[in-house]
């Protein structure tokens, strides 16, 4: 069997959990099989941007030349694959979520109805069974492994791929390496998961806010949170201040202004079911503040490319917990999916969406908290009823035509089903294939 484990550990000094995946790498060797580790930490591996060049300009590679172009081909050409790394603030490295998002390219662009959830189309015809594996933290308990494996289970079954487990590395070596020999196995997951309510502050004079869109000023999120501090400043004496976590070498003072803030709002999109690469990098700077008193309140707004609110219910676990991790009062989550178009729409087109951030602003400012009724009103539809199924497949086609249009611009549109990483011949299709295309 051909197993690749990318080590997203970005600490060489967390030599238990390195000597743990040395021993795992040993076993697996020495029972056979083809075993390809890669350290995360010793790669030039950079940050997905957003930019969607993998699926319009150089079609099923990251248009950076990093070493996560190396990475993918060996995931496409594996028969198991390990996502392994510690966690840190609640969730895997940084490390590994970075290289979790460059593997958007053995994506099609193109949307398919899977399960009943709008997703991406498969690129290949072969895709690996996952495992992860975890390393705990001092105060990691049940709840966080169970957060974190039910929405690493959702990125792999994105990208196409089973979970078959999640396991710390409190198991013995020898389960590890009989759960991938064995395989067939599944992770407990949790479906249709309700909103969690956040509490009520005294309403605050000033609103601290950081965009963790990887494309910056440019994205969809930072116009969702300017109509959030538009209301929220429209509500007397009250200002509002906004940093780009894309600005990577300024974290530090970042967390300077988290810790100095009367109340925060972090915005993200939603990348392969979690945050971005840049969000989690901003999370682990936070770290040094865990246990200080007089952390402040803080919410989020999460958004998505995907038309249902359930992609984004998962990480929203995540996010309350972390706010229970730094002590910081909860204010809850806003949550609106179908917004990778806002920056291209008019603005009638956009009226609706703006007037109810707007009014979720202006609450905070007025009141302290973010009314539930409208939070759940906002998130609407969780996911689409099947007697909707022909219309969402008519909105998907309208969705084809937008990524077509941009690969015939590129003048690429002949390739835009190109596999770079195939090197299994008995997965070729043809370009009239339809379950690919």
């Amino acid at each position: 069997m051909n197993i690749t484990i990318v080590n997203g550990n970005s600490d060489s000094h967390h030599t238990s959990f390195e000597t743990y995946l040395g021993a795992l790498a040993a076993q697996l060797t020495a029972a056979g099989h083809t075993v390809n580790p890669y350290t995360l930490r010793e790669m030039d591996i950079r940050y997905c941007v957003g930019c969607f060049g993998c699926w319009v300009k150089t079609p099923g590679e990251c248009v950076a030349r990093d070493a996560s172009r190396e990475v993918c081909r060996a995931l496409i050409n594996s028969d198991f694959a390990l996502w392994a790394a510690p966690l840190r603030m609640g969730f895997p490295d940084a490390m590994l979520k970075k290289m979790l998002d460059k593997f958007i390219p053995v994506l099609h662009p193109y949307f398919l109805i899977d399960a009943g959830e709008v997703r991406h189309r498969p690129r290949y015809a072969h895709y690996p069974r996952i495992g992860l594996l975890l390393g705990k933290e001092t105060d990691t308990d049940a709840e966080d492994v169970r957060i974190v494996s039910e929405i690493l289970t959702r990125t792999a079954k994105g990208l196409k791929m089973r979970m078959e487990f999640a396991f710390t590395t409190d198991r013995p070596v020898t389960e590890v390496v009989q759960a991938i020999e064995n395989g067939g196995g599944s992770v407990p997951f949790t479906h249709n998961l309700a909103p969690i309510p956040g509490v009520r502050i005294s309403p605050p004079a000033r609103l601290t806010v950081f965009n963790g869109s990887p494309r910056g000023t440019q994205g969809n999120t930072p116009l969702l949170l300017e109509q959030i501090i538009k209301g929220f400043t429209s509500t007397g004496n009250r200002t509002a201040e906004v940093f780009h976590l894309a600005h990577q070498k300024e974290l530090e003072p970042y967390r300077e202004q988290f810790a100095a803030a009367e109340a925060v709002l972090v915005g993200f999109p939603l990348y392969t079911d979690a945050m971005p690469g840049i969000v989690k990098a901003f999370i682990e700077a936070l770290e040094p503040l865990r246990g200080r008193t007089g952390n402040p309140p803080v919410g989020f707004l999460v958004q998505s490319g995907f038309p249902e609110s359930l992609h984004l219910r998962y990480v929203e676990r995540y996010l309350a917990k972390l706010a229970a991790r730094l002590g910081c009062p909860y204010l809850g989550t806003i949550i609106k999916g179908g917004c990778e178009s806002v920056r291209l729409m008019p603005e009638i087109m956009n009226r609706k969406l703006f007037a109810q951030l707007f009014s979720l602003g202006q609450q905070l400012g007025e009141t302290g908290q973010f009314d539930m009724a409208r939070l759940q009103k906002l998130a609407r539809p969780e996911q689409y009823p099947g007697y909707m199924k022909p219309l969402v497949k008519g909105m998907l086609r309208f969705f084809q035509i937008y990524w077509d249009q941009q690969l015939k611009e590129n003048g690429i549109y002949a390739q835009r089903s190109a596999r770079p990483y195939q090197e299994r011949l008995s997965d070729y299709r043809t370009e009239d294939d339809r379950t690919v295309l």
